[in-house]
């Protein structure tokens, strides 16, 4: 028997990663959950931006346009009216990190990645302290803690063993949007060549270093390929440009950020996606493009086993012999063909109904 609306619980979920005009990584998780939850039809939900509650439509409306920048506009108009404080008795849920702790007699938070932690080499002195002490008492006021993978989970939990009991799963899936394969068809071919992409922004941990290191070898210039790498600029990715050999440029093209249907275009007509990052909290362009059949080439680390399953090929991080045997396996066309039904079955794995479901039951409504 189905809930009617005055007997669903209530939750209230914190949008403000709703407001960045180009949504990737939180602003998509964001997004994904709100309709996920949202779909269950199992919770009424009310929205918030910095502890003061925001009406729904023009949320919905941010959602159904794929950017924050009139959300943004309104809220910082005081087009909300005045400020109304989210009802401490509701439970209130972050999709990612607090904008105080102890606000809501029950709050959960989600945890993306710990690299901060993990691998403290990779990051600014001043990221790294961030997400230290505000971090711990961010938990601390914890009833429920989600993490997006079970390798994030396991790394919270040894940094912090008594979050355990708390820690949850909330992995999280793909929707491209209904036009873009319609649209895909009516453009132009790419004409790019053999080609794969590598996404992510360009920083230390994404070991992009790695694939510059074998782009001379013989075997892989033989090859063909291109590398399209997708993705903001990072810190010291000058170091890491400045190590390229100019037969080396020839075969990789920087994008920096583009659209989400740009991403799409280019995974579909893709060979395969390349992510040779050290650490990765989930690596959502992975069900990305294993969801569009396309197999991924991923280091052996962090979340990517999980994630990637029989959808691809798995290398060390830390080895270029490893990473360009892996790479010369999956330029083959015929061990793609093989991968390919396996990508997308992987891919289908990850659900809304996944997603939601170790919301509703720390709610209490599964």
């Amino acid at each position: 028997m189905t809930a009617t609306p005055a007997a669903l619980p209530r939750l209230a979920i914190d949008v403000a990663p709703l407001m960045e005009e180009q949504w990737t990584g939180i602003p998509v998780f964001t997004r994904r959950l709100v309709q996920a939850l949202e779909a269950s039809g199992r919770v009424a939900l009310d929205y918030c931006i910095r502890l003061n509650r925001v009406p729904a439509e023009p949320v919905q409306r941010a959602i159904r346009l794929g950017t924050g920048s009139l959300l943004r506009a309104l809220h910082e108009r005081d087009a909300f009216g005045p400020p109304v404080p989210v009802d401490p008795a509701v439970p209130l849920l972050y999709p990612s990190v607090k904008e105080a702790p102890g606000i809501a007699a029950r709050e959960a938070s989600t945890i993306h990645d710990i690299s901060t932690l993990v691998m403290p080499e990779t990051h600014e002195a001043a990221n790294i302290a961030y997400h230290l002490d505000p971090m711990r008492a961010q938990l601390q006021t914890d009833e429920a803690v989600f993490c997006c993978s079970e390798a994030t989970r396991a790394a919270l939990t040894t940094a912090f063993p008594w979050v355990a009991p708390k820690a949850r799963l909330i992995p999280q899936y793909v929707d491209w949007p209904e036009g873009f394969d319609l649209l895909d068809r009516n453009q132009r071919p790419i004409a790019l060549g053999r080609y794969a992409v590598v996404i992510g922004t360009i920083e230390p941990r994404k070991n992009l270093g790695l694939l510059l290191r074998v782009l001379d070898h013989p075997p892989i210039a033989r090859s063909g390929l291109r590398f399209i790498v997708v993705g903001r600029r990072g810190w010291l990715v000058d170091q890491a440009l400045a190590r390229m050999t100019p037969e080396a440029r020839k075969r990789i093209i920087f994008t920096g950020f583009v659209s989400e249907f740009v991403k799409y275009r280019l995974l579909r007509n893709a060979e395969f996606l390349v992510m040779p990052s050290v650490y990765e909290g989930f690596g959502i362009p992975a069900v990305e493009a294993m969801s569009l059949g396309k197999p991924v080439l991923a280091s052996r680390s962090s979340a990517f086993p999980e994630v990637v399953g029989e959808g691809g090929v798995l290398f060390d991080p830390f080895s270029v012999e490893d990473f360009a045997a892996a790479l010369l396996e999956m330029a083959d066309r015929k061990r793609q063909q093989e991968i390919a039904p396996k990508a997308l079955a992987q891919a289908a794995s990850f659900t809304p109904a996944r997603m939601a479901a170790p919301v509703l039951d720390w709610l209490g409504a599964a």
